[in-house]
């Protein structure tokens, strides 16, 4: 007995050394990847202070010598850090969807805060919808605590009545020429109602939010949440927090990978996730669109949405990231980077982030956008 429990120990000991090594050459694959994904991210970096002798991209003849040293140069990272900033102008020049058509009823408003802006949504006497500023010219009373009538949005201080264009049409008790609040393009596609709050004229086409063919709408949910509009899309740009975050939906019961990758085109704002069968996009300014291959929740089916016979498409966010990203925004409001170190599964959010950066810089080409 004792022959033999000394044999299973050697056997045991051997078996951890064995562990050990493999455990080894996992790190040093995961280095390997990890600096690889580095000098990615230098070149979508694209740091234009640096010397150009900071990390140079390796050609096929560079030797490993080489490689290690220049590992040893601080990592570069996006600066996304506090105080927050004001949303720059340019990021209004696009279609923001506000709101479902279902929810905007021909005797209903609703209002919305735009860029930090309050607005009001309402259908005109054509059943078209309309965007007025939530502030009555006369004494600056909120409009959407007042009605709808025949078509115009009907102020609940002294009657003064609106239509979609912003123009006064009725003033109860008294009459006054050319009184106008502010109103921006609206228009009504897909089931959703957009506008465009920039000074750009608008763009003759909407972006589509149409799910692929087969597929059938379960759930329109509205949600406020306090968060600054980037990070609640480097948020939903991240699947890699799943099996941590999402442990009481969709994601219980998943395992946690070794390794968790974004594969993207060459250049895009789209691709899918490894080791999960879920295609993801980025579709700006704000829309983030997933396709899964989901039986049930917590049951993931094969490798690759294409194995999969059963899809949930969504495009919504759920309230257990809530508590993250409001942690995530006091940190950044104190001067915290929020985006320091990024790694292999931050490729679609870093790709989101540099997008919003030309835009903020004014680039007339903005990378990885594909032409509508």
């Amino acid at each position: 007995m004792k022959r033999e429990l000394a044999e299973l120990q050697g056997e045991l000991a051997q078996a951890h050394k064995q562990v050990h090594i493999s455990e080894a050459r996992v790190a040093t694959a995961l280095d390997k990847l990890a600096y690889m994904e580095e000098l990615v991210n230098d070149k979508l970096l694209e740091d234009r202070n640096a010397t150009g002798s900071d990390v140079a991209s390796p050609s096929s003849s560079t030797s490993t010598e080489s490689l290690e040293v220049k590992r040893k140069l601080p990592r570069k990272s996006l600066d996304v850090s506090g105080p927050v900033k004001p949303y720059h102008p340019r990021l209004k020049n696009f279609w923001y969807p506000v709101a479902f058509s279902t929810d905007l009823k021909d005797d209903t408003m609703i209002p919305i805060d735009c860029f930090e802006e309050p607005w009001v949504l309402f259908r005109g006497k054509d059943r078209n919808p309309g965007c007025v500023q939530n502030t009555c010219a006369h004494r600056a009373c909120p409009l959407h605590l007042g009605s709808v009538n025949e078509g115009r949005i009907q102020c609940p201080y002294h009657g003064w009545e609106y239509t979609t264009d912003g123009k006064c049409e009725k003033m109860p008790s008294t009459r006054l020429l050319n009184v106008k609040i502010r109103s921006l393009p609206c228009l009504e596609q897909e089931g959703m109602i957009w506008i465009w709050p920039g000074d750009d004229p608008p763009t003759p086409t909407l972006p589509s939010l149409q799910p692929p063919s087969g597929f059938v709408i379960h759930a329109e949910i509205v949600m406020e949440l306090p968060i600054e509009h980037g990070l609640l899309l480097d948020n939903l740009l991240d699947l890699a927090h799943a099996p941590f975050t999402h442990t009481s939906t969709f994601a219980k019961g998943w395992t946690v990978p070794s390794l968790v990758k974004f594969l993207t085109p060459a250049s895009g704002l789209q691709g899918y996730w490894d080791p999960y069968p879920i295609d993801m996009e980025f579709r700006p300014p704000c829309m983030v669109l997933s396709t899964i291959g989901i039986s049930k929740p917590g049951k993931l089916e094969g490798q690759s949405t294409k194995e999969c016979t059963t899809h949930l498409h969504q495009l919504h966010v759920l309230n257990e990231d809530l508590r993250l990203v409001i942690g995530q925004q006091e940190r950044m409001i104190n001067g915290a980077n929020v985006w320091n170190l990024p790694v292999a599964y931050d490729k679609l959010g870093m790709r989101y982030r540099l997008w919003r950066n030309a835009v903020d810089q004014g680039d007339k080409q903005l990378p990885f956008s594909k032409p509508m």
